[in-house]
């Protein structure tokens, strides 16, 4: 069994794996980070402090949501956003993360592109010592 955490700045799912391949979800959320910046509206400085602290207060969300879950974690979340994620979470919920998995989707998608990288690397011939 795997217990699968994705994350990225529109929304999060943990989901419980099992061994014959059903998903349960546990958590799932969308954000309220916006997007980068377009021209016009408010100015560049502005935007982009309200966006960090939107990116902060959705991580320390995740955080919270996390403390009532006692089990090992494997996270799915994009490299960029990796050590950001993790300095948000308390160290408790850091001893969780066993793993850490670059990922490329969100959703239940990014759940099950999780799962397919934990298989196909299981299955990778061992090169010899």
């Amino acid at each position: 069994m795997y217990t699968i955490l994705c994350v990225d700045l529109d929304e999060a799912i943990l989901a419980d794996v099992f061994s014959d391949g059903e998903v349960v979800k546990l958590y799932a959320d969308t954000s309220m980070v916006p997007k980068k910046q377009g021209q016009g509206g408010q100015s560049q400085p502005r935007y982009q402090a309200n966006r960090s602290n939107e990116i902060v207060h959705w991580f320390k969300g995740i955080n919270e949501v996390l403390k009532q879950y006692d089990r090992q974690i494997t996270l799915s979340i994009q490299w960029m956003h990796y050590k950001k994620f993790l300095s948000y979470l308390n160290t408790y919920n850091q001893a969780k993360i066993i793993q850490q998995i670059s990922g490329e989707y969100s959703g239940l998608c990014g759940v099950y592109d999780c799962i397919n990288r934990l298989e196909n690397s299981k299955r990778k011939p061992k090169s010899p010592p």
